[in-house]
């Protein structure tokens, strides 16, 4: 389920950027630099609706681009996210999958004190994220 919302980015008197949902209270990010936002925008508007999801909070409808009121410096920036896309990112329900490796591998494993799930799960994060 795709979500849109405008957010209001006004800059930083160090530089970096103040990320805002003026429909969404509480909901704020910071961004380095103006590359940064967007990215950082959607981070906050998906955490944001996926927490008041979870509890059950309603959240008020997004606002027109034109009755977003800006000040000097500041700027509107249309935000749209995969709600769904985040939900499945969000999903750590453990599932139960068998592997196969070398005995050597096992027995240095369990000599080593290594937990083969979690060395698993965490090649594999590293391996998802580089995508």
């Amino acid at each position: 389920m795709m979500q849109t919302y405008v957010a209001k980015v006004s800059p930083c008197d160090n530089g970096w950027y103040d990320i805002a949902f003026p429909d969404l209270p509480g909901s704020h990010a910071l961004a380095e630099n103006l590359e940064a936002i967007q990215g950082e925008a959607e981070g906050a508007l998906c955490s944001f609706l996926h927490a008041a999801g979870l509890v059950k909070v309603p959240v008020a409808p997004p606002s027109p681009l034109n009755e977003i009121p800006l000040s000097g410096g500041e700027a509107a920036v249309i935000v749209t996210v995969d709600m769904a896309a985040y939900a499945r990112r969000q999903d750590d329900r453990p599932v139960k999958k068998t592997v196969s490796l070398p005995a050597w591998m096992a027995e240095g494993a369990e000599r080593s004190g290594l937990s083969l799930s979690k060395v698993l799960q965490e090649t594999l994060k590293d391996r998802l994220a580089a995508r």
